[in-house]
């Protein structure tokens, strides 16, 4: 397959100044540590970490809103660092924020997501017809006369997300998107993300750190502190319940209930990842009795 986003020993830092004891102290912060990753195209990699562990700034550099201090980023095979690809990456890859009321600009909802592609100079026409697609990707067809203040916090999110779709970018990069949502808005969003990578072969970065979120993706990266610590498929990721939780982070509460069952001796499986796999597993002992 083809690679959508490439980093070549990819380093970012910035320096924080405060007062202490009467003295401005300037500190150095490492965010990105010789990052080397590759991301191939109609893939869906979810990246986790604890807070301050560089994840977000990574998902900056993929939309070229923050740049390498060295190294090198590639999106769809344009250098980050060059002004002159600046549009043609953000085009390849668009962005979703946490908060939507971030992202949201206008007071109907079809305006919206009408905003970006107006902003890249596309006929009337073309923009109508990315609008109705956009809207109905994302199943947002009753709400496109709506405002969009009146909307939950699930539906602001899936019209940011419809906004991104209207400049048909080849992969979206998602920035903890469901951290300021209820369950069930949560779960509606990442249907939506889903079924969109799936459906539609759209590359997707999802950074989260809901467990649960990243079962469904084809890869998991995990960042701490600046550095790549785990890279893997989730049942290869996630099953390291010890490792895991070394990083400040948990897994899906049916992979520690089978992680605390085998420790107990139990014969069940460790790469348990969703609750009809814990309900089959545990049939298949019943019958085994």
């Amino acid at each position: 397959m083809d690679t959508m986003i490439k980093t070549e020993n990819l380093s970012y830092e910035y320096s924080v100044t405060y007062e202490e004891k009467g003295k401005s102290i300037t500190k150095k912060i490492v965010a990105l540590d010789n990052i080397n990753i590759e991301i191939e195209k109609g893939s869906f990699v979810a990246v986790l970490g604890h807070n301050g562990s560089g994840k977000s700034t990574l998902a900056k550099h993929i939309n070229a809103l923050v740049r390498p201090t060295s190294g090198t980023l590639w999106i769809n095979g344009y250098d980050t660092k060059n002004d002159e690809f600046i549009w043609d990456i953000r085009q390849s890859a668009g962005m979703v924020f946490q908060n939507p009321d971030n992202q949201i600009v206008a007071t109907i909802v079809e305006e919206d997501v009408a905003f970006g592609p107006e902003n890249l100079g596309i006929e009337p026409d073309e923009i109508r017809r990315r609008v109705d697609n956009a809207i109905a990707t994302v199943h947002m067809e009753d709400f496109k006369k709506s405002v969009p203040s009146k909307l939950s916090g699930g539906q602001k999110q899936r019209i940011a997300i419809a906004g991104v779709l209207a400049m048909q970018p080849e992969c979206i990069v998602l920035d903890e998107p469901t951290a300021m949502l209820d369950p069930e808005g949560r779960k509606d969003v990442i249907n939506t993300i889903t079924r969109l990578n799936k459906e539609k072969g759209l590359t997707t970065v999802l950074i989260t750190h809901y467990m649960d979120e990243t079962v469904g993706a084809d890869r998991i990266i995990v960042i701490d502190d600046g550095h790549i610590v785990m890279d893997g498929s989730p049942r290869e990721v996630l099953v390291q319940v010890e490792k895991m939780k070394s990083f400040g982070l948990e897994v899906p509460q049916v992979t520690e209930i089978a992680y605390n069952l085998r420790k107990k001796g139990i014969d069940i499986p460790a790469d348990i990842l969703t609750p009809e796999e814990m309900v089959g597993a545990i049939c298949r002992l019943k019958s085994a009795i």
